[in-house]
């Protein structure tokens, strides 16, 4: 559907249309008419298709614009709230909210850890009326008093299963209970976006939304059709010698790899670096200013690789990606679909690549059955696998009564041969103490 039927207002449209947007997605035509009339919503949809503008678009023509300067407490007010569990999500969508809203007199203040809460305090005051955070800092600000809550009109939690997997819901009801149900005679409006639908993210809507509308998009297939998805077989202490030659190789460029912890990220870097391959890593221990500079240096085809753990996962937004690599797979299977989702954005293709280890099998199959796909198996050189095969140094039970079988055979044997039964039976300890004191004459066998 064109965003012309979606009742946006001309301005809006303009700003689309130079921005390249013409047709809406599926979740952008079912969010967008429902948010505009004031409808809180719960809705799904799988990464990578748009769900940022389904609700930053209507929040843009429902928010009334501010057309005075703020003054005295009045400087710490914000109309809208959108809160996402990594600071590259929250400054992915402070992006967005100013390029869809540059002909709004709308501001938006991004608030994450990190950097300073001085900077960010200045821009609050500087006018801010929407302000996108982390559940964390939003905290800071709260008790530092730099920001008040108590005009919200709209308040929306973006990749909300992520934030209850990171462990935030007591922060997410923290900020919650600081929320007005009403403001100037209007009930606050409210909205759920997730990947996924656990059961704790239905506990958590029903606390804060409002008769909402459900609304879900490709459930029944929740990996994006976009991405040829791949596996690879492989012993685990070849991985990285197997990821190093598949990306010369097949001569990849702008390979985002995802790895599951900080140190084996660091590994990968000074590995592919060490083969003249340009890799950087974005995780946890990097500092904010370090994230946002080898972002750049990727997008801009500086950097061949960028590793990154799944603190980033949901933050990268790169239209034209062209290949994601599961060097494991993720804690979490959920997280494998948003991995791929970097990837095939925007109507765009892509390819995704995961390497699997003996360890890793079962976890696969579930993964598997979760996006309702087989991942298309592919072989390399050298890297010979067979996941199927169980290796084993312990022999069966059959081998075993085989070789039980065998011996009674023998003995039987050894025991005809000397004509005797002594083999078959137990020597006693008086017999011992003689065979101690006289040497044996038995044949050994």
């Amino acid at each position: 559907m064109s965003f012309k039927n979606l009742n946006l207002s001309p301005k809006l449209l303009k700003t689309l249309e130079a921005l390249g947007y013409t047709t809406a997605t599926e979740i952008q035509t079912k969010s967008i008419p429902l948010l505009l009339k004031g409808k809180d919503i719960l809705a799904t949809s799988q990464t990578g298709t748009g769900k940022t503008a389904s609700f930053v678009l209507p929040m843009l023509e429902n928010l009334q614009e501010v057309t005075e300067p703020k003054t005295g407490d009045n400087r710490y007010k914000i109309q809208a709230l959108i809160l996402a569990p990594t600071r590259e999500l929250v400054l992915q969508i402070h992006q967005k909210i100013e390029a869809y809203g540059e002909n709004f007199n709308h501001k938006s203040v991004a608030l994450y850890g990190g950097i300073k809460l001085g900077s960010q305090v200045s821009q609050i005051r500087a006018g801010a009326n929407i302000a996108v955070a982390t559940t964390g800092r939003l905290l800071d600000h709260i008790k530092n008093k730099s920001i008040n809550l108590s005009e919200v009109e709209m308040i929306v939690l973006d990749e909300a299963d992520k934030m209850l997997e990171m462990g935030f819901i007591s922060d997410i009801r923290s900020i919650l209970a600081q929320l007005p149900k009403e403001v100037k005679g209007k009930q606050r409006h409210s909205l759920m976006f997730s990947a996924t639908f656990p059961k704790a993210i239905m506990s958590l809507a029903k606390s804060f939304l409002n008769n909402p509308s459900i609304i879900e998009v490709d459930r029944e297939n929740l990996s994006t059709e976009q991405v040829k998805q791949m596996v690879h077989y492989v012993n685990e202490e070849e991985k990285m010698p197997l990821l190093s030659s598949f990306i010369k190789e097949h001569n990849w460029h702008q390979v985002l790899i995802f790895t599951n912890t900080k140190v084996q990220a660091n590994h990968i870097v000074d590995h592919l670096n060490s083969l003249s391959i340009k890799t950087l890593a974005i995780h946890g221990d990097k500092s904010q200013g370090v994230r946002l500079e080898a972002l750049k240096e990727f997008k801009a085809n500086k950097v061949r690789v960028l590793v990154a753990t799944d603190v980033a996962s949901r933050g990268i937004d790169i239209v034209n990606l062209p290949y994601v690599i599961n060097f494991e797979l993720p804690l979490n299977n959920e997280d494998y679909v948003h991995r791929i989702g970097r990837t095939g954005r925007a109507g765009q293709k892509g390819e995704s690549l995961s390497l699997v280890c003996k360890k890793e099998l079962e976890q696969l199959k579930e993964i598997e059955t979760l996006i309702n796909k087989r991942l298309e198996p592919l072989t390399t050189e050298g890297f010979e696998y067979q996941p199927h095969v169980q290796v084993s140094n312990r022999k069966s039970k059959k081998e075993e009564r085989k070789k039980g079988v065998d011996l009674k055979k023998a003995k039987a044997l050894a025991e005809k041969m000397m004509g005797t039964k002594e083999l078959a039976q137990k020597p006693n300890m008086k017999n011992k103490k003689a065979s101690r004191e006289k040497p044996s004459k038995k044949r050994h066998f």
